[in-house]
Parts: C-alpha cells; structure tokens; sequence
C-alpha cells in the first residue's frame, strides 16, 4: 500500500509549554513509522513560515487563507494524489505496528478509535477517492464519512497528548517507546 504521510506540526503547543513536535522523537520518529509502513512520501504541515526550515523534508507553511488545522489539511488533500494519513506531530504512543493494522484494517479508509472508544480524526487515513463535505468546519465533520475502525490492542497509539499531566498519566508507556 502506498500512500502520502501528513505529519500535523503546527501548532503553538501553548498547553504543553514546548514544542511538541520536539518531544519523544519529535517529527524525525514520526517520519520514520511512516515510511516503514509504506508511506512513499511524507509533509510536515508545520504552521507558520517561520518553522519551514525548523524540519528536514518536504515541509509546507500554512497557506495565509487558513485558519484552522482542519482547513490546512483540507488545503493540503487537494495538493496531494492518492492516498493520505494524518498523524498528529504529539502522537508519542504511535507505532509502527499500530500503524500497519491501521492501514491493514483502514485500506478504504478510516478513522481509528483510542483506548476510550473515542474516533480520532488527526489519525485518520484518507483515500483517493475521499469526497470532500461542502463545508468543512473541524476534522471531526471533515472525516464524518469515514468509518470508524478499532485497531484493537493499539488504541493507546491513537492518543495525542496536550499537557504536560498527560505525559505523566503515561510515563510508562512513553519508557517503552524506542526513539
């Protein structure tokens, strides 16, 4: 399966109180799951002009008629043939074998569930042959006609992480991933 890997790193990670595109690995790691699962090429996203030359790769600014990370990445489709995953830059549990049953499951397309049964849209694997809603207004409506799929026993790998408590909530977790 190939696909185009959209690596999400732009936010301002105000919550957090650093970059979370720096933290376990960083984007470096996220990129390397991602061509191992396939992915024959992989964007950052990284937000502001400024932060183009903060990653390595094919990195793209946020189009100045954007406002909002659901508009960057419906901006971001239209630039891209085939296949798409989104992966958030502060997925610090994503894996590559919660990655390949993602793709294994999802091949038509999806959007996987954490381990509160919860859909994460900033996960989500798009295909070709997505069709856009008429409005997009946040990933959650953007992805609605994706189906919902479990990467049973990987659900963990689906979370992102916002503040500095959820570092700790699952520091044991985070140990084990190798960076």
């Amino acid at each position: 399966m190939s696909f185009t890997g959209l690596l999400l790193a732009g936010g301002e990670s105000r919550r957090m109180g650093q970059d979370k595109s720096l933290m376990f690995g960083g984007v470096g790691r996220l990129k390397e799951v991602l061509l191992r699962c396939g992915a024959h090429r992989v964007v950052v996203l990284c937000g502001a002009e400024a932060r183009v030359d903060f990653f390595e790769g094919e990195t793209w600014a946020d189009p100045s008629h954007c406002n909002g990370i659901h508009q960057v990445v419906e901006w971001a489709l239209g630039q891209i043939e085939g296949d798409v995953m989104l992966v958030p830059c502060d997925a610090f549990l994503f894996e590559e074998k919660a990655c390949k049953a993602l793709l294994e499951i999802a091949q038509q397309g999806g959007v996987p569930t954490d381990l509160n049964g919860r859909r994460q849209p900033l996960f989500s694997y798009i295909p070709k042959s997505f069709e856009m809603p008429s409005t997009v207004e946040s990933m959650r409506n953007m992805t609605e006609s994706l189906p919902t799929v479990s990467a049973q026993g990987y659900g963990q790998c689906f979370t992102n992480f916002n503040r500095s408590e959820e570092i700790e909530e699952h520091q044991h977790e985070l140990s084990r991933i190798s960076w």
